[in-house]
Parts: structure tokens; sequence; C-alpha cells
């Protein structure tokens, strides 16, 4: 154990006792194994951000008690909408000193005061929240912290109210609930599967290809060893001994980069999604793991990279014809992959999922290793066979033939990022009309709904009268709603509202007042509105109640069945329509009022002035403007998800890319002395930079037609597997393709002052 200690040793003093070279070649390595170890650290943070997420959401949950006794906080939740962005908090009464205090505040907040997150802080005190100031007179006494927010942008708050009502259901005891799971949709599942391991597979390729950069410098040195007596096994002991030193350097690298880069992660802000720098923290199992597997991999790496080469005291037999390559076992990991995912067909299909996550990421894993053990094969047997061609052509395909291994391994990260891409791609393409179930309809962006809660039946008509003097208002319609029950699990809506009202919700043939319409809900299956009758009893439940012996009785009156509006916007209300003279006899529940408001659209900020004027009301007006987006969170999921594989697809495609150029660039400093006497022999310098060119585009050429048909047998087998139709995404592919094409010429033009600096006079020195 002492020798290989000492051998390990001799390697690192070997690795950093070479003089300026091998600062240089020790540089490189740190550099690439570095953004590999950043990115993997990151990858491993997802988890603490996600538990420490849901860990804030569960503490700042409410407790509710079964039985008021002693202090507690009466709670009533509110939203509000600031030009498109959404505003959450809750307005509190503390019924005495005991009141449990809201997380991440000190107390609660008095009648008239507000805590607010900084980010609402910083929206009030900007001159673009000019507007928003107006809805939130209460004097800010404090911010919230961390612990009472899910991200640091957070438009969060607590406004103090002495009219938030004593309702038994309402009274908190304390603050922390459980922690809830989430159920995701089986085809969103697969996505981030396949997402996880397209992204970082690529990565694991690139530290282990980076340590293997000097290899015949390397090599040279060991043989020298040979010459004074190193034995064979001490030989790779102390080679070992140097891919850990790199592997080392590049952790402390890949450490420094990822916590430099969080500094900065809450001024990030993708897809409306914002991180604490606190829980951007590597998982501890994970990170131990890294630490662990990247030494392990540079030395695995290393030693496997030595198996066929014979270092002998009178220097290195490394310039023979390699022994062919063989095909058989480089095809058995896409063979296992495709068994491993064709037993999961149909698993993802459902509504629930019913497959095994760790066989379908088995399967891509599989499926993607197969593509960097596959690639040598390829590029050797195409160099192989090719003759002939421009003296640039020549010399890339010569340097080529005598070593392809290295240029097809880094490439086949590229190739491992397209198939990953192309699979997502596809994926998503056909997932899209399972997920979206209905392109999103054109936005109403006349209308205005308000909804009053907790208010006597006058508040109704103040909020009318209000809102017309509100500048850009053209309508406004008070309308009630009342829940009916006609049977077991059958439940409608009755809509009370003049002419006028009516007519914002469906096609009225004539309206008088006296009149009855039913508004299906567009549904095929109707949803049992089809079982209304006239003359027919139902229950009204008044108050939110629930108890049908107990509800007033009411006879349906004789209807009119009316269609939606043509602009439907699916905003409108199903059910009866009902006018207040059919309705005398009707028990309207106070609480289940709203007013339709009608506004002009070209009116600036329409919607604020509108919200603006209802502030005095605080949590019992809350405005519904359908001129923003309103999509389901389904929908907001989907393109979340997609968004973020896009973008980490081409952030793995530049680390791709940058592996490629520390090759290129490590190539070159290893040929400098044959590429100077190429120069000095008459070679022009545009003959070495095409050279160089084709020397990176060909494997690449190759490695995106494996990657293509790689991907898209995988996209094949995994819409198999969410029983959904094959369909490749052949703009996506060419997107991907293109991206990489585009890479390998920014590479060689990045590489040029290196060979411009090889080609010198000063690189025949020592010939």
């Amino acid at each position: 154990m002492r020798q290989w200690f000492a051998d390990l040793a001799l390697g690192v003093r070997l690795a950093v006792g070479g003089g300026r070279t091998s600062w240089v070649r020790l540089a490189l390595t740190g550099a690439g194994i570095g953004l590999g170890v950043a990115v993997l650290l990151a990858a491993s943070s997802v988890t603490t951000v996600l538990t420490e997420r849901a860990e804030r959401q569960s503490a700042a949950g409410p407790v509710y008690a079964e039985e008021v006794s002693g202090d507690v906080l009466y709670m009533t939740f509110w939203n509000t909408d600031y030009r498109g962005v959404a505003i959450t908090g809750n307005f509190v009464r503390g019924t005495g000193t005991g009141a449990p205090v809201p997380p991440g505040t000190s107390r609660v907040p008095g009648d008239g005061e507000i805590l607010v997150s900084p980010a609402l802080a910083d929206l009030l005190a900007a001159p673009d929240g000019e507007l928003l100031r107006e809805r939130f007179p209460q004097q800010v006494v404090g911010t919230i912290g961390k612990a009472g927010l899910t991200a640091p942008h957070d438009l969060k708050f607590y406004a103090g109210d002495a009219s938030v009502g004593e309702d038994g259901k309402n009274a908190i005891t304390r603050f922390g609930g459980e922690v809830t799971d989430r159920e995701v949709e089986p085809v969103l599942i697969l996505l981030v599967m396949v997402g996880s391991v397209a992204l970082l597979f690529p990565v694991l390729v690139f530290v282990g290809i980076t340590t293997r950069l000097a290899g015949a410098e390397r090599d040279r040195r060991l043989a020298a060893l040979r010459l004074v007596g190193a034995g064979s096994h001490r030989v790779r002991r102390i080679a070992a001994g140097e891919a850990l030193l790199g592997a080392f350097v590049g952790l402390a690298v890949g450490a420094a980069l990822f916590f430099t880069a969080r500094q900065f992660v809450e001024d990030v802000r993708l897809l409306g999604i914002s991180v604490f720098v606190g829980d951007l923290t590597p998982w501890p199992p994970l990170a131990v793991l890294i630490a662990v597997l990247v030494p392990v991999l540079a030395v695995v790496t290393s030693v496997v990279a030595m198996r066929r080469t014979v270092i002998e005291p009178l220097g290195v037999v490394r310039h023979t014809k390699p022994v062919r390559r063989v095909l058989w076992w480089r095809v058995a990991p896409i063979a296992l992959g495709v068994v491993a995912l064709l037993t999961q067909a149909g698993a993802f299909g459902g509504e629930v999922a019913q497959g095994s996550d760790v066989i379908v990421i088995g399967g891509i894993i599989l499926l993607l290793l197969g593509i960097p053990v596959l690639l040598p094969w390829v590029v050797e047997r195409a160099v192989g066979r090719l003759r002939g061609g421009a003296p640039s052509w020549q010399l890339a395909i010569r340097r080529l033939q005598l070593e392809s291994g290295t240029a097809a391994r880094v490439v086949g990260g590229v190739a491992v990022v397209l198939a990953g891409g192309i699979a997502l791609q596809s994926v998503m393409a056909s997932a899209q009309t399972r997920i979206i179930d209905r392109p999103t309809p054109e936005a109403d962006k006349g209308r205005i709904v308000v909804g009053l809660q907790d208010s006597p039946p006058d508040v109704a008509e103040q909020v009318t009268a209000t809102l017309a003097r509100t500048a850009g208002v053209r309508e406004v319609h008070p309308t009630q709603g009342v829940t009916l029950k006609a049977g077991e699990d059958q439940y409608h809506m009755a809509t009370v509202g003049t002419c006028e009202a009516l007519r914002m919700q469906a096609v009225l043939p004539s309206c008088q007042d006296g009149d009855t319409f039913f508004l299906s809900p567009g549904s095929p299956h109707r949803s049992g509105y089809v079982e209304l009758e006239a003359g027919q009893q139902v229950s009204v439940l008044v108050g939110g109640g629930d108890e049908t012996s107990q509800a007033p009785q009411w006879t349906i009156p004789a209807f009119t069945e009316v269609k939606p509006p043509d602009d439907d916007t699916s905003l409108y209300r199903a059910g009866l329509l009902v006018t207040p003279a059919a309705a005398r006899d009707l028990p309207v529940d106070p609480d289940n009022s709203s007013v339709q408001v009608l506004v002009d659209p070209e009116q600036p900020d329409i919607a604020e002035h509108v919200r603006n004027a209802l502030a005095p009301l605080t949590w019992r007006a809350y405005t519904a403007y359908f001129g923003e987006v309103d999509q389901s969170e389904r929908v907001k999921e989907f393109q979340s998800i997609r968004q973020a594989l896009l973008a980490g697809s081409l952030i793995t495609l530049l680390l791709a890319g940058a592996s490629l150029l520390v090759l290129a660039l490590e190539q070159v400093r290893e040929r400098r002395r044959p590429l100077a006497v190429l120069a000095a022999s008459g070679v022009p310098r545009g003959a070495l930079s095409r050279s160089l060119l084709w020397q990176n585009a060909v494997p690449l050429l190759l490695a995106l037609v494996v990657a293509v048909g790689v991907g898209g047998g995988l996209s094949v087998l995994l819409l198999r597997i969410i029983s959904q139709p094959i369909v490749l995404d052949w703009a996506g592919i060419g997107l991907l393709s293109g991206a990489a094409a585009l890479m390998v010429v920014v590479v060689t033009l990045l590489s040029l002052p290196s060979l411009r600096r090889a080609t010198g006079a000063l690189g025949l020195r020592s010939e």
C-alpha cells in the first residue's frame, strides 16, 4: 500500500513538475472537468431546492381549530393581479397576543398595517408600481422573511384587517401543515426522466474525455520512467496519479464555479421561477457521489486508455495500426435498452403512471450509452475507406485514420445531447395534443368579472355605482349565483340578472323580464345538465350549505335552451339564466354576488383602474380579467418543463462545444512541431486550417447520423410507452443538427489563433 501511495505521489509530481507545458495541460484538464463538475453540482441541488420549497410551503400552511379556545388568528385569502403578475396574500386578525404568527414574520400585523415580501416592497416603491400603491394603502411595518416565502421573487403580503369575520372555519391555532405530494401527469414524468438523462449523461462523457488530454506527451514521460527501471504496473499507477491530480483540480474548479455562480441565482428568473441562494445546495449524498465518481472515472479512463499502449524503455508503441474494433459488444447496450423500454409499452398512457421509473430510466441510459460506445467503431470504419481529395482533406482523414477514438468520444457527448433532444422534441410534439386539450381561445379583453364575498346585497349596488363612474368602463351589470341540487351528486348553477347581464353570458333570441334560459356547458356529456326539466323540484343551497332536507325548494320554470356567445372564451357560466321576475320566489344567496363589467380594451391599464376602484372593499372583492392570458395549470406546467428542457439542451450542447474546443486546442498544442514543419515545407496555413475543420466536422457528421437514428428510435419507444401516435419533430431535428454544425465552425475559428502560433518559425526551434 505504501508503494501505491508513493507511485501516486510521483505521478502528481510529474504532472506539476514538467514546466509550463505541464501547467497548461493541467489548466485545460481542470477547466474541462470543472465545467462538468459545476453542472453536476447544480443538478444535484435540484433535490434540495424542491425539498426546501415544499417544507416552506408546508410550514406556511394553516392548521384550523376544531374548537376555538384561546387566542387564534382569523385569516382570509385574497389575490389580485398587476399587469399580468399575480399577487397573493392574506388579510388577518389576531384575537390576542397569543395568536399564531405567520412564518417569516415577527408579529401579527394590526389593523391598517401590512407585511410584504421584499419583491412586493420593491415593486411598491418603484415608479412602475404607482397604480399598485392605491390597492395597498396600509402602513408597511416590515417584510416577510425567507421562511414565509417560496421563492425570492414571490409577491406576497399579510395585511391586518379588523373586519375579518370570526368564522370558526377559518380560526387558525398554528402554522405548519403536512407536506403534500403533487400528482403530476405521467407524460410530464416521462419528459423529466428523458431530459435529466439526456442533459447529465453527456457531462459524464465530457469528464471522462477531459482526463485523456495530452495522452502522447504523458506516454513519452512514462517511457522515460521505464528507461530508468520502473515496471509496467508501476507506470500505470504513476499515470493514475496524474489523472487523480487533474480530477482533484477539476473538483476544486467546479466547486468554485458553482458556489460563485450561485451567489447570483436570486437575480435570475427562469420561466418566472426563482431560487434562494441557500436552497441551491447540493444534496449531501449526491455531492459525496460526485466527489468520489469524478476521481474514479478519471483513473479508470486513464487506465483504459493505456490498455493498447505498450510503454517500453525506448519509446511508446502506439503509432502502429491498432486492432480493429469489434461491433457485437458495442450494440449490446442499445439492444438491452430497446428491450427494457419495450417492456413498458403503454405503462404511462393512462391518467396514472403504472410503469417502473427505474426500468424506463435504465432503458434510456442504455440507449444513450450506446452512442459513445458505437461511435468509435463507426468513425473507424468510415474514415478507413476514404481516399484522395484536397490536401487539407487528406491531412484530416489521415489524422483520423491514425487516431479516431478520441475525436469520436468527444463528439459522442454532442451526439448524446442531440439524441436526447430529438427524443424530447418528438415526445413533446406528440404529447402536446394530450396535455393541451384545445388551443387557448382568444381572450375577451372587453370584460371583467368582479366577485363579491361575505357582502350584504347593497354592496353590489355600491360596486355597480362606483364602477360606472370609473374611466374606461362602458357597462356594469350585477348578477347573483345560486347553487341547485337536483339529485345525488347533481349540482347546477342558476345565474340571476337582467336581460343585459344575461346577454353577456349567452346568445338570447329575445329577452323580457320573467324569461328563463338554459345554457349548456358545451361538452357532449353536458355534465348532467340535460336532466333539468321544467316543473322539476330542486333544492336551493344558500350560504354554502349542503343539507338538502333543510334547503328551500324551488320549481324550475319553463326555459329556452340557448348557446354561448360566438366569441366563446370559456368564460361563461353554464346553467340556468333567470331574469329577476322569474326569480321572485328563488332564495338568492347574498354571498354569491358578482358584477359583469364591460370595459374599453383600448384604455391603458383598464384592469388596474377597475381593481383600484374596488380597493376599499379589500378582501371582499376579487376580479378576473380575461384579457390577461388565462392558461390552465396543466398547460403552464407542460410549457415550463418544455422550455426548461430546451434551455438545458442548449446549455449542454454548449458544454459539449467547450469539450470540443479544449480537445482542438490540445491537439494543436500536441502537434505543434509537425504543423510547424508542414508550414515550413510550403503547406499553406489555409490548408492547415481547413484540415482542422474537416478533422472536427467528419466525426460530428457521423455522430449526427448515429444521433438521428438512435434519437428517432428512442422517440418511437417513448411514444409507445405513453400510447401516443408516432410523430417525429423534423424541424427540431434540423434545428439541433444545425446548431451542432455551427458549433463545429465556431470551435474551428476559435482554435485558429493557436494554430497560427504553432505554425510560426518558433515552432521549429527544436527540430
